[in-house]
């Protein structure tokens, strides 16, 4: 498990909303979202898939996803790495979206809660199976 820290950026966040993807056809509703976001809120939208070197990958997801990213006036991008983890922490770091937008928490992992705590300074919102998208509160990341 990567130690995510507390950690405080004095910078203003970049105008962009980052959607994080699996290689799932159902991510499209993430995509979709991230597109209202970025509109209401002026930002460039993109999208970002991170996998583990050596994962199986499925390329008609991957497609599906491109596809809908760029009907979405979106810029995919696709990362293989020994540690998706870090290089998403990493990402998040160096990139300073104002926005991060994601699915929901679950399936046995602790990563989103952990990214909350850790990128305070960043504003996440969740996108549940139906498509409602929920901005993540200080309710949220104190329960973590």
């Amino acid at each position: 498990m990567t130690d995510l820290m507390t950690s405080r950026k004095p910078q203003v966040p970049h105008p962009t909303v980052l959607v994080l993807v699996t290689d799932q056809q159902s991510c499209d509703r993430l995509i979709y979202a991230g597109r209202q976001l970025a509109d209401q809120n002026r930002c460039t939208l993109e999208v970002l898939n991170i996998a583990r070197f050596g994962a199986e990958p499925d390329p008609q997801a991957i497609e599906h996803l491109y596809q809908t990213s760029r009907e979405a006036n979106a810029r995919m991008t696709v990362r293989y790495s020994e540690e998706p983890e870090r290089s998403l922490t990493q990402t998040l770091t160096e990139q300073l979206p104002r926005i991060v937008v994601t699915g929901m928490p679950g399936g046995g992992s602790d990563l989103l809660p952990r990214l909350w705590t850790r990128f305070e300074y960043l504003t996440f919102y969740t996108v549940d199976p139906d498509g409602c998208v929920q901005e993540v509160t200080a309710v949220d990341r104190a329960l973590v």
